[in-house]
């Protein structure tokens, strides 16, 4: 009779993972960050390209429009000329329209969060009316000089100033280009060398940001590209580009959880509270989301887990406290 001995059991040599990557070497890990890094950046750059096209259409048709009821209007404006002159009816001197235009000036910012740090970016105004943020001009990155002190061309609001009593579209626009102010650097490049960009193999041909507001406005810009973001000219700009902008903000390559800041205006604007805030508070939000930009080549984007806490630090934990 045969004897039989029990072994003790030992358990599987091999130890279950929920996570497949822990089991592999670093390498593979490093090779699968790339791949994915790789798939994500081509993803955004085919969806890109894709609302490239189809604005393109968009504008293409529009101006096909605009250019025969600019004919029609010509000929309708030639007529009631001819008959106010023969009625001896004085034409009017003042053809713009001061209400639809805003004045913008590339500023240094003065960081509130961070003392001693400086940004470059846009500053809007509305000809002969007040600023609606705290803006000043300073020197430009070159001078050598230590002071960076200066005053604004305008007076400011005060700080316990509410935005319900501020123009909403000036505000807008100034939130929008605080937020992506970070990729100011990237928006103004030139195809050609310049002494700011000299030709190297890496020049790039296009910016990536052409969906952007400060792109947008930056257009308008006397100086050719690439020295834009280093004048100080001020230039003028329709007052429209903000809805423009805000209506194929929706085509802008994003991954799930991320908002451009067009439309993180868009959501803080749409909050119950929002009139009533006071703009020393509103320039901190500004400042703590402008913090939390990030470019991936395509413009700036902000989580938007981050967005909705800074909003309620803002408008609900700010009050009570």
């Amino acid at each position: 009779m045969r004897k039989f001995a029990f072994k003790p059991f030992k358990g599987d040599k091999t130890v279950p993972t929920d996570d497949p990557t822990e089991s592999r070497n670093p390498v593979q890990k490093r090779r699968e960050q790339v791949r994915r890094a790789q798939r994500t950046h081509r993803e955004r750059k085919e969806t890109y390209i894709a609302s490239l096209e189809s604005e393109v259409v968009r504008l293409r048709a529009k101006e096909a429009r605009l250019e025969s009821k600019i004919k029609t209007l010509y000929a309708e404006n030639s007529i009631l000329k001819k008959g106010s002159t023969q009625q001896d009816v004085p034409l009017p001197t003042e053809t713009e329209a001061a209400d639809e235009i805003i004045s913008l000036t590339v500023f240094q910012e003065n960081s509130i969060t961070k003392k001693g740090s400086w940004r470059k970016q846009i500053s809007v105004t509305q000809p002969h009316k007040p600023i609606t943020n705290f803006s000043q001009p300073v020197s430009p990155p070159s001078s050598k000089s230590s002071s960076h002190s200066s005053t604004s061309p305008t007076p400011t609001p005060s700080p316990t100033t509410h935005l319900g009593a501020l123009d909403p579209d000036m505000i807008g626009m100034d939130f929008v280009l605080t937020l992506e102010s970070p990729c100011l650097s990237h928006t103004d490049i030139s195809p050609i060398p310049t002494p700011h960009h000299p030709r190297t193999s890496s020049l790039p041909t296009t910016t990536g940001h052409a969906l952007t507001l400060s792109a947008c406005l930056l257009h308008t810009h006397p100086s050719p590209p690439g020295h834009r973001q280093y004048s100080q000219t001020p230039w003028r700009a329709p007052r429209s580009s903000l809805s423009h902008v805000l209506s194929i903000s929706s085509n802008v390559p994003l991954a799930d959880g991320e908002v451009t800041p067009v439309q993180a205006w868009e959501y803080v604007r749409q909050h119950a509270a929002f009139s009533g805030l006071e703009v020393g508070r509103w320039e901190m939000l500004k400042e703590k989301l402008v913090g939390a930009v990030r470019c991936y080549g395509y413009g700036g984007v902000i989580e938007r887990k981050v967005l909705e806490n800074v909003v309620f630090e803002a408008f609900v934990v700010g009050r009570i406290f």
